[in-house]
């Protein structure tokens, strides 16, 4: 449970023990404002959270009808934290899984005052990516995205990035290639070219490329022959070997043109906008209607 909007929550300091029988006395017949739903309520430094019903009506304050306590102070934690957008659903699914409380009531940006209940298992979004370059584009547009609000669903984000030196530390030969300038990367102080430059081969010695099976028909188009040696740092298939079942999963593909989405693993291209990543997310998630499968 996570309510709308702070404006639904009201803040209050009481002076009377928080306990369900209590709460319910002192709340019952008092007339609240038309918008207020929810209370969180201190009392010497512990707090617990209740909803309420309202009269029926158009008056401005209106008499409370019921309440239902969901959390006491034993269940309930208080968090400070003032870069936290409490209306960020993914903001706020984070505090939950940081406490071990059912309910995370949290003071945030602007201090904006709000909760999250029950929400201990969010669903949890897998990015995957290589590094460098620092950060991962791939996931710094998804957080973009999730803190745009244009996905509704609370996530979880988990990053997977797949360290390319550490996967060419094995590597033996002269050269690495790269497919692009990107990230600037330097393997053990040996030359690194790149593949979009078609640089000379004929006095480098032996070449690995680092890429995707497309960089790979593009070397044999280049240069006529296969590369000495090859490790796949393809985000699609770094995906797949990183599947994880029951969790949903994103990556940027250079052979997708569009946004795709399937059986948990949604696929951009390499130059998606915001949109198209909000758009994939939200296609696993169900929030709109799926993509074509990758």
């Amino acid at each position: 449970m996570r309510p709308g909007h702070c404006r639904d929550v009201s803040y209050k300091r009481v002076d009377f023990p928080l306990t369900e029988e209590e709460i319910g006395r002192r709340l019952i017949g008092q007339k609240v404002f038309t918008r207020t739903d929810y209370f969180i309520l201190e009392s010497s430094g512990r707090l617990a959270v209740a909803r309420v019903t309202k009269k029926r009506g158009l008056d401005l304050f209106r008499e409370v009808l019921g309440v239902e306590v969901l959390s006491l102070p034993e269940s309930t934690a208080f968090v400070r934290d003032g870069s936290c957008d409490v209306l960020n659903p993914h903001e706020m699914a984070k505090k939950a899984v940081e406490h071990p409380e059912d309910t995370v009531v949290v003071l945030g940006a602007f201090d904006h005052i709000s909760f999250v209940k029950g929400q201990k298992q969010p669903v949890r979004l897998r990015v995957i990516d290589f590094v460098p370059p620092y950060p991962s584009k791939t996931l710094q547009m998804v957080e973009n995205v999730l803190r745009s609000g244009m996905v509704e669903t609370p996530l979880l984000v988990e990053p997977v990035m797949v360290d390319v030196p550490l996967r060419l530390s094995g590597c033996k030969t002269d050269v690495v290639m790269f497919p692009c300038e990107a990230g600037k990367l330097v393997i053990d102080g040996r030359p690194v070219l790149y593949l979009d430059k078609t640089p000379p081969l004929d006095d480098e010695g032996s070449v690995t490329l680092a890429g995707c099976q497309l960089s790979r028909k593009i070397f044999w188009h280049a240069y006529r022959r296969n590369p000495d040696g090859f490790v796949n740092v393809c985000p699609r298939d770094l995906a797949i070997e990183n599947f994880q079942p029951g969790k949903l999963h994103i990556a940027r593909c250079c052979d997708v043109h569009r946004a795709r989405a399937d059986n948990g693993l949604a696929l951009v291209p390499y130059g998606a906008s915001m949109q198209d990543i909000a758009n994939a997310i939200k296609a696993l998630l169900g929030e709109a209607r799926a993509a074509k499968t990758p």
